[in-house]
């Protein structure tokens, strides 16, 4: 999956912030949270969950637990 385009600066302050590399993670079909594998075609409830993942890189289950 392709993660949503933000810019070098916003990545980065992800990366030193959070110690999230946020990019790299959704690349690799994992959460960039708790690092479980992730499959884009069945693990979301919705296309806005999806979506979530590409911008953010949280599974379903991060996802729940941040935004309730």
């Amino acid at each position: 999956m392709e993660p949503t385009q933000k810019s070098g600066e916003i990545d980065q302050f992800i990366t030193k912030a959070l110690g999230i590399q946020r990019r790299e993670s959704i690349q690799r079909e994992v959460c960039a949270v708790c690092h479980k594998k992730v499959d884009p075609k069945t693990d979301f409830r919705d296309e806005l969950s999806l979506k979530e993942y590409s911008i953010s890189g949280m599974c379903q289950e991060c996802q729940d637990k941040i935004f309730g």
